[in-house]
C-alpha cells in the first residue's frame, strides 16, 4: 500500500511540476504583454484624439479657405456693380454728348463750307452727318479705359478659377482623407476602461492562481516526502530491543503516519485535477490578455498609419494654402488696378458731364458776346455821328475864318492856317466772327439753366 501511495505521489508531482512552471511563464508573459497592452493603448488613445484634432484643423482651414473666397467674391460682385454704376453714367454722358448736335454755327470755315450746302448734301450730294459733341471726344481713350477694366475683370475670373479648382482639389482630398483616417478610426475596436480593467484583473486572478498552484506544488512535494520518508520508516522491523513504552510508543506513530498518508494519498487526484482546471482558467486568461494585446497592437498600427497619412498630408496643405495665398495676391492686385482704372472712370465721366455743361455754358457766352458787341457797335455808331457833327462845325469855322481872315494872312506865317480839322476813325480789329446760333439752341439752354438753379 504504501508503494501506491508513494507512486501516486511521484506522478501527482511529475504532473504538476510542469503546470506549476507553465504557470508561471503564463504569468510572466501575459504581465509584460498587458503592460506592453496599456503602453501601446495609451499612445493609440493619444494619437487617436491627435488625429481627430488634426482633421478638425484640416476641416477648419477648409472653412477658413472658403470663407476667404466668399468674402473675395462678395467683394469682386460688389466691385463689378459700382464699375457698371460709373460705367453706365460714362455711357449715359457719353450717349448724351451723341445727341447733342453742335450749332453749324460753331464750325470752322470748312465744316462751314460742307454744311452750308443746301439741304444737308455736299457737292456729290451725299449726306453730311450732324456733328455732335461726342465727335470732340477721344473714343480710343474710352475704349482703351474700358479695356483695361475688362483684362483687370479677366485676370480675377482666371485666378477665381484656378482658385476654385484647387478648393475643389482640397475637399476631395480632405474628404478621402478624413474617410481613410475616420474610416480606419470607426474600423477600430478601442477597449474601454472597463475592458482595461477586466485585463488588469485577469491578470490579478492569473497572479493569484499562480500562487495558488506553487501551494499546491508545496502540498504535492510535502506528500512526496512523506510518502518516501513512509515507505523507508514501514519497511523497517520492530527493533526488539525497545522497551515496551518504546515499542508502543513507535507503534503509534506507523499508525499515525499511515492514517495521514492514507487521508492524503485520497485527496492527491482531486488536488491534481483542482490544479489543471486552474491553469486551465489561466491559459484562458492569457489568451484573453493576447487577444486584448492583438487588438491594441492593431489600433496602434492603424493610428500610425492614419498619422503618416496626415503627416503626408502636409506639403499638399501647404500647396492649397498658396494656391489661395496667390489668389488674394490676384485679388489685391485687381483692386489696385480696378480702383485706379475706376478713378479714371469716374474722371472721365464727370469730365464729360462739365464738357455738356460747358457747351450749355458756351451757348451763353456767344449770346453775352453778341449782346456786348452790339452794345459796343452802338457806342460806335454814336461816337461816328458825333464825331462827324463836331467836325463838320469845325470845318464850317475854319471856312468861315479863313474866309473873312484868310487874305491877309500871309501864307508863311503859318501853312496850316488853311488845313482842314483833325480827322479820326473807329477800326475794328479782325476777329473771328461770332456763331448765329439758333435761336431754339439758346432758348433750350437757357431754360436748362433755370431748371439746374431750381
Amino acid at each position: 500500500m504504501e508503494a501506491d501511495w508513494y507512486a501516486a505521489a511521484h506522478a501527482a508531482l511529475a504532473s504538476a511540476q510542469p503546470i506549476c512552471v507553465s504557470a508561471d511563464a503564463l504569468v510572466a508573459g501575459s504581465r509584460s504583454a498587458l503592460e506592453s497592452a496599456l503602453a501601446v493603448h495609451a499612445r493609440t488613445l493619444f494619437l487617436s484624439r491627435e488625429l481627430g484634432s488634426q482633421l478638425a484643423l484640416l476641416y477648419q482651414i477648409s472653412d477658413a479657405l472658403h470663407a476667404n473666397a466668399t468674402t473675395f467674391e462678395a467683394e469682386f460682385d460688389a466691385s463689378l456693380l459700382e464699375l457698371d454704376e460709373s460705367g453706365s453714367k460714362l455711357d449715359s454722358v457719353l450717349g448724351r454728348l451723341q445727341d447733342t448736335v453742335v450749332d453749324p454755327a460753331f464750325r470752322s470755315t470748312q465744316s462751314q463750307s460742307i454744311e452750308g450746302q443746301k439741304d444737308g448734301l455736299t457737292e456729290d450730294n451725299s449726306i453730311v452727318s450732324p456733328q455732335t459733341l461726342k465727335n470732340y471726344t477721344d473714343d480710343a481713350g474710352v475704349e482703351e479705359l474700358k479695356q483695361q477694366l475688362r483684362q483687370a475683370i479677366d485676370l480675377f475670373q482666371t485666378a477665381h478659377a484656378d482658385m476654385s479648382q484647387d478648393l475643389g482639389k482640397f475637399d476631395a482630398s480632405l474628404t478621402e482623407l478624413a474617410d481613410q483616417c475616420g474610416g480606419g478610426l470607426t474600423s477600430m475596436d478601442l477597449p474601454t476602461s472597463s475592458d482595461v480593467s477586466i485585463q488588469v484583473s485577469t491578470l490579478a486572478d492569473s497572479e493569484a492562481v499562480a500562487l495558488h498552484l506553487g501551494s499546491i506544488l508545496e502540498s504535492l512535494a510535502h506528500h512526496y516526502d512523506q510518502c518516501s520518508q513512509a515507505v523507508e520508516f514501514l519497511t523497517q522491523p520492530l527493533d526488539n530491543a525497545l522497551s515496551d513504552e518504546e515499542y508502543e510508543d513507535r507503534k503509534r506513530e506507523r499508525e499515525d503516519l499511515i492514517e495521514v498518508l492514507q487521508a492524503d494519498s485520497a485527496q492527491v487526484d482531486e488536488v491534481v485535477r483542482e490544479l489543471q482546471t486552474r491553469f486551465s482558467v489561466m491559459v484562458s486568461g492569457a489568451v484573453t490578455i493576447k487577444t486584448f494585446f492583438n487588438t491594441v497592437t492593431q489600433n496602434y498600427a492603424v493610428v500610425c498609419k492614419n498619422s503618416k497619412a496626415i503627416f503626408n498630408y502636409r506639403d499638399s496643405l501647404d500647396g492649397h494654402i498658396q494656391s489661395m495665398r496667390k489668389f488674394s495676391n490676384a485679388v489685391s492686385d485687381y483692386f489696385t488696378r480696378r480702383n485706379s482704372l475706376l478713378s479714371e472712370l469716374e474722371q472721365l465721366a464727370d469730365y464729360f458731364e462739365i464738357f455738356l455743361q460747358s457747351y450749355d455754358a458756351l451757348v451763353l457766352e456767344v449770346v453775352r458776346r453778341k449782346t456786348s458787341q452790339a452794345l459796343m457797335e452802338k457806342v460806335v455808331e454814336q461816337a461816328l455821328d458825333k464825331l462827324k457833327d463836331i467836325y463838320e462845325n469845325e470845318l464850317a469855322a475854319r471856312q468861315k475864318f479863313y474866309s473873312s481872315q484868310g487874305p491877309y494872312i500871309p501864307a508863311d506865317l503859318w501853312p496850316g492856317v488853311a488845313d482842314p480839322p483833325t480827322g479820326f476813325e473807329i477800326i475794328a480789329h479782325e476777329v473771328s466772327p461770332l456763331p448765329d446760333l439758333r435761336p431754339s439752341l439758346v432758348e433750350e439752354v437757357k431754360n436748362r439753366f433755370l431748371s439746374n438753379r431750381r
